[in-house]
């Protein structure tokens, strides 16, 4: 089996999972307010582990921790398959459709290189689409008339980019592009590499103005000036 095959395979299995969550919970009880997201991901963790719980190739799943905010996974399976056992982590994102053209962060890079490290690979991306309604939410297909759009981080578009806070981001609506798990490796540095460049242009700007001392010493003069009003009081 190739590895082009053992992903396809993952991704297949992954995504009838979860297809088969949305088919029994088209529109679950949860508000369509500030903390969606977070409480579809919940459900999402939750009920993985259930379908999973006697799944023929996907073993052994859990949920993260409740409350567990800056965990590296939703939930984490492994894929069973000719005796060999590969550790899958799964990151959940809910999008309302009117939020599509959004860019929000999808993570540190850090855990991807942990995962690497650990001798796995695989961090896959399932993102699920939902509306508001009169009584809460319910899910519903994306522009691409799907239910659920999954891809593996390896995979994300080139539009990628890691921000200051050293997060990586992509726009909701990218589309992933093939490539091979060493391209990744190489592209992702890449990222870093521009991202921590492009940090210290900023700084270098900021501590040239900073050594001028033009910006201090009006804000002194400034401070004087209020200060002689409270004391004119």
């Amino acid at each position: 089996m190739d590895i082009k095959e053992f992903e396809t395979i993952i991704l297949a299995e992954l995504k009838k999972v979860v297809e088969t969550i949305l088919e029994k919970n088209v529109e679950p009880k949860i508000s369509a307010k500030s903390r969606a997201g977070a409480e579809i991901s919940s459900l999402l963790e939750e009920q993985f582990v259930a379908e999973t719980a006697n799944h023929e190739c996907l073993k052994k799943s859990v949920a993260s921790p409740a409350g567990a905010t800056k965990h590296p996974w939703d939930a984490m399976t492994y894929f069973c398959i000719k005796g060999h056992e590969e550790v899958i982590w799964i990151d959940f994102k809910a999008v309302k459709v009117s939020s599509a053209d959004s860019n929000p962060d999808i993570g540190t890079p850090d855990k991807i290189i942990d995962l690497i490290y650990s001798g796995f690979f695989y961090l896959a991306y399932i993102f699920v689409y939902y509306e508001e309604t009169e009584s809460g939410l319910k899910f519903v297909k994306n522009a691409d008339n799907e239910f659920v759009k999954i891809y593996f981080l390896k995979d994300i578009s080139s539009t990628f980019r890691r921000n200051p806070k050293n997060q990586l981001q992509v726009n909701i609506s990218a589309k992933p592009v093939e490539r091979t798990r060493e391209d990744f490796i190489n592209i992702l540095f890449e990222k870093i590499e521009e991202s921590h460049k492009r940090q210290i242009q900023i700084s270098t700007k900021v501590l040239e103005q900073i050594a001028k001392g033009d910006i201090k010493i009006k804000l002194i003069e400034i401070n004087k000036q209020s200060e002689e009003k409270i004391n004119k009081l």
